[in-house]
């Protein structure tokens, strides 16, 4: 390849996503977006030989929480590796076997059942136990820690936020739209955030098939290429000094740019990931997209350029360690139809301290 990378997607799955999937184990929620996946690659299971998978302990109850789908992804006796991250960092470990040549069939999967575990409880957890448990925090205390910083700038208000959240909810297939006013109007959690501005919990699973390009042209799915990824992460987040910014996001983007030979300007789709409304507008200013009213347009697709998360993203409907996922399913799927190049980011840990990118180009 002239740039980037050899390795594409052959296979597309999700599972059906709702607030809660009490008829379906976890396990079987994964196989919802695994079969489809290997059918859509026109593969067969026992033809993978890695897999990488993208889960949280916590929320499946479990250590290992990747022994509930191990034989599902051919990690029975095979190589089965996780990330309690989102599965935009598990594809740039796939994307890395590949490229080493350690493998030629991957398969990527990431799961979430959030409804079967208490969030604060949970969210607790990732807080120092001898200075800051005791206080009750959890990701939205932290989260309205960020906001306030944010605002406190005075380029970006609730408002921007709010239009974020009704712009997502409007592209979403899963949850019902809802207006900005609508927002503003909910009850309040941590100050300055209201309930709407943060993704609701869901059960979901998404997951790709990826093949180096000898099996992609053997398979015929040479639709869409990896042309990159790439990730960084900041300090925890009361180490991180302005709290209310995403240099690792601008960082990551940048390397996985310059590894593809691209510009952003060269990119046809962009889709940003993070659970709290305000956040996107951090990301998206650390990205390049714009500020103020400018970058709020972009995710409302009324700017004259390409609209940012047309998929809704993890505000329109999807999970920790699954929605950067889906939303490159998502994009995937576009290029397979229009063509042209996406960017996929996502974010992992309290108050986004890790950021990763993921490119992908239509073939030309």
């Amino acid at each position: 390849m002239p740039n980037g990378t050899d390795t594409w997607i052959v296979g597309l799955g999700e599972a059906r996503t709702a607030a809660r999937r009490d008829d379906v184990s976890i396990t079987e929620l994964a196989w919802e977006a695994v079969e489809p996946a290997l059918n859509d690659a026109n593969t067969l299971l026992p033809e993978i030989e890695g897999a990488v998978t993208a889960s949280q302990d916590f929320w499946d109850g479990r250590t290992i929480s990747s022994m509930s789908v191990n034989e599902l992804v051919g990690g029975v006796f095979g190589s089965e590796a996780k990330v309690a991250a989102d599965a935009c960092l598990g594809l740039g470990y796939a994307l890395a076997r590949m490229e080493d040549e350690d493998q030629h069939l991957n398969l990527v999967l990431a799961h979430a059942k959030e409804s079967q575990g208490d969030i604060h409880t949970i969210e607790l957890a990732a807080f120092d136990p001898y200075f800051e448990r005791a206080l009750g925090p959890d990701d939205t205390v932290v989260a309205a820690f960020q906001a306030q910083l944010l605002y406190a700038q005075g380029v970006f208000e609730p408002s921007h936020a709010a239009r974020i959240v009704a712009a997502a909810r409007a592209r979403s297939t899963t949850l019902d739209p809802l207006t900005a006013q609508d927002v503003l109007d909910s009850e309040p959690t941590a100050e300055p955030l209201r309930r709407l501005d943060r993704a609701p919990l869901l059960d979901c699973a998404s997951a790709l098939v990826l093949a180096d390009g000898d099996n992609a042209r053997r398979l015929g799915r040479t639709g869409v290429r990896v042309a990159a990824a790439a990730s960084r992460t900041g300090a925890y987040w009361s180490q991180r000094p302005e709290l209310h910014t995403a240099p690792q996001a601008r960082a990551a983007a940048d390397e996985a740019l310059s590894i593809a030979g691209w510009e952003l300007s060269d990119v046809d789709a962009i889709e940003i990931n993070a659970p709290y409304a305000h956040q996107h507008l951090i990301v998206g200013n650390a990205l390049g997209l714009g500020s103020g009213e400018e970058l709020v347009k972009r995710f409302e697709g009324d700017d004259g350029g390409p609209a940012v998360n047309v998929s809704g993203g993890w505000l329109g409907g999807s999970a920790g360690s699954v929605a950067g996922l889906h939303a490159i399913v998502s994009v995937a799927q576009r290029l397979r139809q229009n063509g042209g190049r996406g960017l996929v980011h996502s974010t992992t840990g309290l108050g986004c301290q890790s950021h990763h990118i993921v490119l992908l180009e239509a073939a030309t």
